[in-house]
């Protein structure tokens, strides 16, 4: 049998200034282009795993559930950590823990005219709390979401039954029980 191309036509091509191309740098190219998907991949998983999703994000999949078994990282601080705050910083002071009123930031809500401080530590509801947890980490500077957006999730999620977690997607509503969910999965 035949062989398809001469010795000749295989050989390496010298380069513009007449010298062959090293060994070194051919296998260097070569390595570097074989192993770019692995390290493509290699990148983008911790960046996609490490995050929580914002509102949008959490219903645009329909997705409720975590990353796996990998934690929303780095979480909002939750009921406990406010608690702890309000245990440690003795009433009254001037953070919206003690400024604050239930009903004076969730405007559906009527009746409730507790400081946030005892929304935490005696008579909020676990749902009240969440809200409470998530308005005032929100406040604090959160890059989850705004105060405003706890606002409107407790306004038109749980009192109203219909919150938008995504304005371009304006068919998704969540319910009460959805709006929990999600304050589940970012709050520590």
């Amino acid at each position: 049998m035949k062989p398809e191309h001469s010795q000749e036509s295989v050989a390496p091509l010298g380069s513009d200034t007449g010298t062959m191309p090293k060994e070194s740098r051919r296998r260097l190219i070569q390595g570097g282009l074989a192993g770019a998907p692995l390290l493509m991949a290699l990148t983008s998983v911790p960046a996609l795993a490490a995050e929580c999703k914002q509102p949008s994000g959490f219903s645009a999949s329909g997705n409720f559930s975590q990353n796996g078994t990998t934690a929303c990282s780095p979480k909002m601080n939750g009921v406990k950590f406010w608690q702890d705050f309000c245990t440690a910083t003795p009433a009254p002071t001037t953070h919206p823990v003690d400024t604050k009123t239930f009903s004076g930031v969730f405007a559906a809500t009527t009746g409730v005219t507790a400081t946030f401080r005892n929304i935490l530590m005696t008579s909020g509801t676990p749902i009240q709390k969440k809200i409470v947890a998530a308005w005032l980490s929100a406040n604090a500077g959160s890059s989850l979401f705004t105060a405003s957006t706890a606002v409107k999730m407790w306004n038109d999620g749980i009192v109203g039954g219909a919150f938008h977690p995504s304005a371009t997607m304006p068919s998704v509503t969540w319910n009460a029980a959805q709006v929990e969910l999600y304050l589940d999965y970012v709050l520590a």
